[in-house]
């Protein structure tokens, strides 16, 4: 094992210590506070420590930054353990998350996610239990008026490129009438760790890209838009892969 290993190794430790003891803080804050202040108070600066322990830095390339408060749909590409801890660590203006019920596997990171306001979602065989877990999301987030993050991927993609999109944030984003903010997370291939919780060290690229209208969509043409969206996180990705000057010389 080598030193980077080694220190990945230290640093997921130390994260899960971090992330256990933390944890009753962040039910008295949600009880005391409310969600908002749990996700982008002390959830932004937890994910921040955690970054910070593994040597990961994250820089966020928007043509404007904070992002505005109103309820959209965010939406990202997903290679990497890293991306948790990312997306909390940028202070998502209301934003909910969506996340796979298998997170209770780690009981104090699992309640994290309900203080910060999760989703629990099931695999994509039960499409009846589904389709009542996004229909009840789709109601709270009526009533409040919150933004939503999902991966339309739904697990961690490991071939470098952009796996295939599922409908459910297009059907979100459809019945609730709110824009889509993709998010393209750029993470260099030899530095990501992909499935595993072991970090090392390395840099975050958040791209903010063009806010997408859905005032014009349906639920019932959710896979039409789906393909539509993951031909523009392709495309922005074609884009990384063609040697760029300018880029270069940022």
């Amino acid at each position: 094992m080598n030193l980077k290993r080694i220190r990945g190794v230290v640093a997921l430790v130390l994260t899960i210590g971090f992330v256990t003891a933390l944890s009753p803080l962040f039910v008295l804050v949600r009880l005391l506070l409310g969600r908002r202040a749990a996700a982008e108070g002390l959830g932004a600066w937890a994910a921040s420590v955690v970054l910070r322990l593994s040597g990961v830095s994250v820089e966020v390339r928007a043509p404007v930054f904070p992002l505005s408060e109103r309820r959209v749909v965010y939406v990202s590409n997903h290679t990497s353990s890293i991306d948790l801890f990312v997306l909390l660590s940028l202070r998502l203006p209301r934003a909910w998350f969506f996340m796979k019920r298998g997170a209770w596997v780690f009981p104090p990171g699992a309640l994290v996610a309900v203080c910060v306001g999760t989703f629990f979602t099931v695999p994509q065989a039960y499409t009846e239990k589904r389709r009542k877990l996004f229909a009840a999301a789709c109601e709270v987030l009526r009533e409040t008026g919150d933004a939503v993050y999902l991966s339309p991927e739904g697990t961690r993609v490991l071939s470098g490129g952009v796996g295939p999109f599922n409908k459910g944030a297009f059907h979100l984003a459809a019945a609730l009438g709110a824009p889509m903010v993709p998010l393209y997370l750029e993470i260099p291939r030899a530095e990501n760790p992909g499935k595993s919780w072991v970090m090392t060290r390395t840099r975050v690229i958040v791209h903010v890209l063009p806010e997408i209208d859905t005032s014009g969509w349906r639920p019932e043409t959710a896979r039409e838009h789906a393909d539509h969206v993951r031909g523009i996180f392709q495309a922005f990705e074609a884009e990384f892969a063609t040697p760029n000057p300018e880029r270069a010389a940022a």
